[in-house]
């Protein structure tokens, strides 16, 4: 029987996050397996027929974190974006009075940097445990479980083949997103990177850069801000199956002005002009040339590439992206194809960044 009257809180570091991630994944597994419920998306609850509730909290929002005194278990989405400060507060405060208190925290592994560690490898993970089994851990009181592709049923075949791929091009890639291991990644083009909460005032934006995608790859899309050498990386768009009038409703509602100028993938003339015609003016296609990824990336090296809190895609593209190898692990003057849209949409717009600041250059 499933127990009645639970209030699971979902949380993630930005509140902004979860809409288009823990969100939509709970109304998607209710939809698709038929299982009862109201969903209040200004709220971002949802209420199941046993009265057994959802709530979607972010952890930057702290008058409504008053709300989780009453919760019996919370699910930390993304366990890696928070500080052990965040989670021992919210821990504090589970006092419920019908069932245990429980915590769920779910991550993908970050790569790792030398000498130091995560909160969450320090607490939990120094215990040696066997991939897809279960360990009790009874000294810090939690399950854990480490899972990779094989364990989901739903892994689509194009992922599969990109992860087996990474262990002959990338070893240490192969570690890190297919046996879930934390891993020194070797080869990373970008390591003047960090994560900051706002751009500052008085910095101006550049545009947005813009990479398609359909069914596996994802609509990604971003806006760059530089002020002398900072340039500062905001994540506006990473979702998949989008038509290009739903691709246009993002963008706007993410903040893509009419006549702002857009860099997109000049590969699709086609998106390029519906998206034009639905009213983004601003819009054009990135001019290829041989190289020029390799190029932008080592013109890339020389700026202080600031990151936004919360924008996930963005971070894990950022801190994986790397030179590819071949098949001696010997690095190559090449980028490794993958998991990279979010920074092939910073590529187009920097490759077309002429130094001035054009926030509505028109066609």
């Amino acid at each position: 029987m499933i127990e009645a009257d639970h209030f699971i809180v979902c949380t993630r570091k930005v509140a902004t996050s979860l809409k288009d991630s823990v969100f939509s994944e709970l109304q998607t597994f209710f939809r698709i397996n038929s299982i009862p419920h109201i969903a209040n998306k200004n709220d971002k609850e949802i209420t199941l027929q046993n009265r057994s509730r959802f709530r979607c909290f972010g952890l930057d929002d702290p008058d409504k974190l008053k709300s989780l005194k009453d919760a019996t278990i919370i699910w930390n989405e993304e366990a890696t974006e928070d500080s052990e400060d965040d989670i021992d507060s919210i821990d504090a405060g589970l006092s419920p009075q019908k069932y245990p208190g429980r915590m769920i925290f779910t991550h993908n592994p970050v790569p790792q940097i030398l000498g130091s560690m995560t909160w969450l490898q320090r607490r939990f993970l120094l215990k040696k445990h066997e991939l897809s089994k279960a360990l009790i851990d009874k000294e810090s009181n939690a399950l854990i479980l480490r899972t990779w592709y094989k364990d989901n049923a739903f892994c689509p075949p194009e992922t599969i083949k990109v992860l087996e791929k990474y262990k002959e091009t990338n070893p240490s890639k192969y570690k890190l997103w297919a046996l879930g291991e934390y891993t020194q990644l070797e080869g990373c083009v970008f390591t003047n990177w960090d994560i900051v909460h706002s751009v500052p005032d008085g910095v101006d934006t550049i545009g947005i850069g813009l990479d398609f995608g359909f069914s596996m790859d994802p609509n990604a899309a971003v806006r760059l801000w530089i002020s002398e050498r900072d340039l500062y990386i905001h994540q506006l768009v990473y979702k998949t199956e989008l038509f290009n009038d739903a691709l246009y409703s993002e963008l706007v509602s993410s903040g893509v002005g009419e006549y702002e100028m857009v860099t997109a993938d000049s590969a699709r003339p086609d998106i390029i002009a519906d998206l034009y015609r639905l009213g983004l003016y601003g819009i054009k296609g990135v001019k290829k040339r041989a190289n020029y990824k390799e190029d932008v990336a080592t013109r890339l090296q020389g700026y202080r590439i600031h990151l936004i809190e919360g924008d996930t895609d963005l971070i894990r593209e950022f801190s994986t992206y790397a030179w590819a190898r071949d098949k001696n692990n010997k690095q190559l003057p090449k980028l490794q194809d993958g998991d990279d849209h979010l920074v092939d949409a910073t590529i187009m717009r920097i490759h077309e960044y002429s130094g001035k600041v054009s926030i509505y250059d028109v066609i």
